[in-house]
């Protein structure tokens, strides 16, 4: 999933269309903060232990490409995960927004 394709699924979700671009994009990027932190928390649930080690290592070299291509080969179902992380954190957000109150977790949590 790249970054506008995500941009566009948080603007047409959270019906902020109408919004000043530079408002879009603080919502944006705070989201896309949550996302990523929780879609690198599931990334380590699939990982073995070995495997996590070596993504600690790419990851720290901060080479997007060397890091597409490690989750591609570890994580065959990468962008099934990424779509469930995003629509995860967009059900907490309405349901936070809507007074629903704490977070749902992660399945297995």
């Amino acid at each position: 999933m790249k970054n506008q394709e995500l941009r566009d699924i948080l603007i047409k979700e959270l019906s902020i269309g109408e919004l000043p671009e530079e408002a879009q994009d603080e919502i944006v990027v705070k989201l896309g903060e949550v996302i990523l932190k929780s879609l690198t928390i599931a990334i380590f649930d699939k990982l073995s232990s070995e495997a996590r080690v070596e993504f600690e290592k790419i990851g720290a070299k901060n080479d997007t490409a060397l890091i597409q291509e490690f989750l591609e080969e570890n994580i065959p179902d990468m962008h099934t995960l990424m779509e469930e992380e995003v629509r995860r954190t967009l059900q907490n957000y309405a349901e936070l927004e809507a007074g629903g109150g704490k977070p749902k977790a992660r399945e297995g949590e």
